[in-house]
């Protein structure tokens, strides 16, 4: 006889298989065997440094009454968002990198992205980037005790991380309370002796931060914040580090704007949105509060001078893409970085939060859930079905788990419109079948022998894949199995033709073994952020050793 599970046994025993992942058969190929001496054949002539002008706190309260004031404020803030701060400070004081070498590779350079979330542990993160101690330290010795397997996994992964040529990275305060006033960029680059470019993407104008309003204390009384005005900023945006000099360097505000912070915060919540975030807060531990800002998700570009690469030259692209706007609408910003990155020549590096979740998570209400419900074609869809057909229960549950499974984890699995849909299948789609104007592409490839976990599935080379779908970065603060956790963090890579004159043959410049260092994130006596950093080695001559 044979055995069938209830259709919601069935979707329990498909997702607990996405909990697992496959061996890292090919971590030591990541391994570092020797370095380069220093590398020393700069073309010189650099920026210093590039500041910005911030406003006050008296300007910043200005915002919360009128996010457009017009004037010389609103000049100010047009400037402030739309300029990027440039750091080559650590060339100056000397710095120079060196490449690692491994027999597999040869020379390579080593790419991480991360999502910070808001800059709340930098502090922490500078010191055991820093130190191998520090970060010893903050291990959890009963999980991983010392001369373990995971201990050895943790040190591994912290010195991948480390060990980094440029870190792209999101959610990065200046002069925030929530953060410690840090000036979170500088303060890492400091750190890790790296020179960086900063990009500010929104102005933090909560009243709740700024200490115009009171929020309840837990204890039937209210508290209000107190800020330090002479040290409040209230920048928030992206930077990007870097141990190669930064040649140039450009950011401006998204025309694709599918959320305003200001008037879609300010507008309050209903019953459905309050339902929704006392749920989240309740079941995940997730708390979503009320951030009214000015500004929105950016455009920012640098390129480094990286002698050996065609031209000298890298270009790396940061991008955060809108988490409150429907998939389509991060398609829309998507098209857009692409429009402006067209005519590169150059090997691109494209990374960040691309916010690849199936939800738009703006606030919610009966009156939005009515129309975008009574809009969708699968509602109709469903409804057809229970009245034509005899079993209806049966045939649209089961559809609908059907397409939670395909779905899950895999905001690249396949896009059948009405029936089984993927709506995150189209931002990836538009990456995959992007051309740049010297014909080159972004690396989709997935190889047994360049990928970390011995996987052929496409983008393997360069994001991990997990048993089913990817590898998740992103875990709520109490994640129920896999529920709670998604894939949100994504490294895309293109190599000119040039550079690869045998096609599909050719590896040179290519991303090879892309790791997610959940360890770091789950083996810590404190969470250091909700996203892990994921990480790949491009190496920088046809690799020799596969």
């Amino acid at each position: 006889m044979q055995l069938r599970l209830p259709p919601f046994l069935a979707l329990a025993a498909s997702l607990l298989v996405s909990c697992g992942s496959p061996p890292k058969k090919n971590l030591h190929h990541t391994e570092v065997s020797s370095k380069s001496a220093s590398v020393s054949q700069f073309a010189g002539g650099y920026t210093r440094f590039q500041g910005t002008q911030f406003l006050s706190f008296a300007e910043l309260k200005e915002l919360v009454k009128n996010p457009q004031p017009g004037g010389e404020l609103e000049t100010k803030v047009q400037r402030l968002l739309n300029r990027p701060i440039v750091s080559n400070e650590a060339y100056y004081r000397g710095m120079r990198p060196t490449r690692a070498v491994n027999p597999v590779l040869g020379e390579t350079l080593r790419v991480a992205t991360w999502n910070v979330e808001k800059s709340l542990r930098m502090k922490e993160v500078a010191a055991l980037l820093k130190s191998e101690a520090e970060f010893e330290r903050l291990m959890d010795s009963k999980a991983a005790p010392k001369g373990s397997e995971k201990y050895t996994n943790l040190m591994r992964e912290r010195e991948r991380l480390a060990s980094a040529d440029v870190i792209v990275l999101q959610e990065m305060d200046i002069g925030i309370s929530r953060s410690g006033y840090r000036d979170a960029a500088r303060e890492l680059a400091l750190a890790l002796g790296m020179n960086y470019a900063y990009a500010p993407q929104q102005l933090e104008i909560d009243p709740v931060l700024l200490g115009l309003e009171s929020i309840p204390d837990g204890r039937g009384g209210e508290v209000r914040h107190q800020p330090d005005e002479a040290r409040y900023k209230g920048v928030f945006g992206l930077a990007i580090l870097s141990r190669y000099p930064i040649k140039s360097a450009q950011s401006f505000q998204l025309k694709a704007q599918p959320y305003d912070w200001h008037s879609g915060e300010k507008a309050g919540t209903d019953l459905a949105e309050g339902a929704r975030r006392i749920a989240t807060e309740i079941v995940f531990e997730n708390e979503i509060v009320r951030e009214m800002k000015v500004g929105g998700r950016i455009f920012f570009r640098v390129d480094l001078d990286v002698p050996g690469m065609p031209g000298d030259t890298l270009t790396v692209v940061n991008n955060h893409l809108e988490i409150k706007a429907r998939p389509r609408d991060r398609e829309a910003q998507m098209a857009e970085i692409l429009s402006y990155i067209r005519d590169v020549p150059h090997t691109v590096v494209m990374a960040g939060d691309h916010n690849s979740a199936h939800a738009d998570l703006s606030p919610t209400s009966v009156t939005r859930i009515f129309s975008r419900t009574t809009s969708n074609p699968q509602t109709w869809l469903g409804l057809g079905m229970d009245v034509l057909m005899a079993a209806p229960a049966a045939v649209n549950s089961g559809r609908v788990i059907l397409n939670t499974a395909k779905n899950f984890h895999s905001p690249m699995a396949l896009h059948i419109p009405v029936v089984l849909p993927n709506k995150t299948r189209g931002l990836f789609a538009r990456i995959e079948e992007f051309r740049f104007a010297d014909g080159g592409a972004f690396d989709f490839r997935g190889d047994k022998e360049r990928s970390i976990n011995r996987s052929s599935a496409k983008l393997a080379n360069s994001n991990e894949k997990a048993i089913k779908g990817q590898t998740p970065t992103f875990r709520v603060q109490r994640p129920i199995g896999p529920i709670g956790r998604s894939r949100l963090d994504w490294i895309f890579v293109k190599a000119p033709p040039s550079a690869q004159p045998e096609g599909k043959n050719s590896y040179r410049l290519a991303p090879h073994f892309g790791e997610t260092l959940t360890g770091m994130m789950e083996g810590l006596t404190l969470r250091l952020s909700d996203h892990s950093p994921c990480v790949l080695d491009i190496p920088l001559q046809e690799p020799s050793g596969i």
